[in-house]
């Protein structure tokens, strides 16, 4: 998607239709800057059709809760406007199965990998035992020198094995070594050092107080202790097909406490609705939390 400079000739509704999604997908995923939403403002400024575009994207957005029992019959430019919704909606799903396919591209390449929602066991050459999480993916690289592993996606909880040469995992570029420790390494950089000795670079890790719930996915569990929903839906996605989405992005901050069970993941967005008066639209690759 791409801003033009000058006014633009006239586009097919269906290209505006197209745009005003994709602009909902980027200012709702939570990673939209200022300067997309002024970028925003200023391409529903284009035209009369740009600007009703737009209206009709943000209204579908706010509306995606509502069901169909609710709803009563309408006149037919109401109802060409929900059959317009409708497509919509189904296009909202479509790009969120593709980004989602595209998201798993490198797990595959990987020396070890898992689905969404398995977990996998392995030993290495040198005795070292690795468990991996959801989603994630592991390439290792032993040589004479030194014991390297990658992390190419997700997660992995490691249990060194004693050996001469230093264990080595690669995360994002940066090396964590823990020798003779157990400790997990996350693909955005988290490292939770359950016992042992670990360093980051030059930095020495200490030992995680909660490492035990931090780890908690190891025994099918993730534990919460007053974490916004925000962080609770971004980790739940780890462990499911699809997106998981805030209508409304003040209740990200909503603080959710609870042990939940992994293998059963959609009891985890069932006991929102129950304990914390949430509501969950599901659609095909998508459920919206309002």
């Amino acid at each position: 998607m791409t801003e033009p400079y000058a006014m633009p000739a006239a586009q097919p509704l269906s290209d505006l239709s197209d745009d005003a999604l994709d602009w909902q997908v980027l200012l709702h995923s939570g990673n939209a800057s200022a300067a997309d939403h002024a970028r925003y403002q200023r391409w529903c400024a284009l035209s009369p059709a740009h600007a009703e575009a737009a209206r009709e994207a943000e209204a579908l957005w706010l509306d995606i809760g509502h069901t169909p029992t609710a709803q009563v019959v309408a006149a037919p430019h109401a109802r060409r406007k929900r059959h317009w919704a409708a497509g919509l909606a189904a296009s909202l799903a479509l790009l969120v199965a593709g980004y989602t396919g595209w998201q798993q591209a490198p797990i595959w390449l990987a020396d070890y990998h898992t689905g969404l929602g398995q977990r996998q066991a392995v030993t290495l050459a040198d005795g070292s035992r690795v468990l991996l999480n959801s989603g994630s993916a592991l390439t290792v690289a032993f040589t004479d020198r030194e014991r390297r592993v990658v992390i190419n996606a997700g997660e992995a909880l490691f249990e060194t094995a004693s050996d001469p040469r230093p264990f080595v995992v690669d995360s994002a570029g940066e090396a964590v070594r823990g020798t003779g420790a157990t400790f997990s390494v996350r693909r955005d950089g988290r490292v939770v050092l359950a016992q042992g000795e670990a360093t980051v670079g030059e930095r020495s890790v200490p030992v995680s107080p909660d490492a035990s719930a931090q780890t908690a996915w190891q025994r099918g569990k993730l534990i919460f202790n007053g974490k916004p929903l925000g962080q609770v839906l971004a980790e739940l996605e780890r462990y499911q097909q699809g997106r998981i989405l805030l209508s409304d992005t003040k209740l990200a901050a909503l603080e959710v406490s609870g042990v939940f069970d992994l293998d059963e993941p959609q009891a985890l967005l069932r006991t929102l609705e129950q304990r914390y008066g949430l509501q969950v639209t599901y659609l095909p690759w998508l459920a919206v939390v309002h």
